[in-house]
């Protein structure tokens, strides 16, 4: 990318749906791409993996995240590297908890996700 240096609020970046009770936003860099996703209680699991490292950050709320074998309770403030190829997903917020947010950074950038990030380009 170049040109110009652009700040953006993810309050004006354009939502997708990724599931029932999931949504997601993001952005991207040269090299990695990050998103600010929402996760509400009811919300379905879904165990995956892909081949780009990933950071998961969570801002507020709570989750159980499930990296492999391993299975991490998460408040805010919680940071998880979670490899590549390793299957991974977070269970759905409480109802008590309420919805938790967290960011997740992509290394290197997800050209899968490259339509999320197209709004950058204008």
């Amino acid at each position: 990318m170049s040109g110009p240096v652009k700040a953006y609020n993810w309050s004006d970046v354009p939502a997708r749906e990724v599931r029932p009770g999931v949504t997601q936003r993001g952005f991207r860099g040269d090299q990695c791409l990050v998103t600010y996703n929402t996760l509400a209680p009811g919300m379905e699991p879904k165990p995956h993996s892909h081949p780009f490292d990933q950071v998961f950050m969570l801002i507020s709320g709570r989750v159980t995240l499930h990296v492999g074998e391993q299975v991490i309770e998460c408040g805010p403030g919680t940071v998880v590297q979670i490899p590549r190829d390793v299957v991974h997903w977070a269970d759905a917020p409480s109802p008590e908890d309420g919805i938790a947010v967290n960011i997740d950074v992509f290394a290197p950038m997800r050209e899968d996700y490259g339509y999320m990030v197209a709004y950058q380009e204008r």
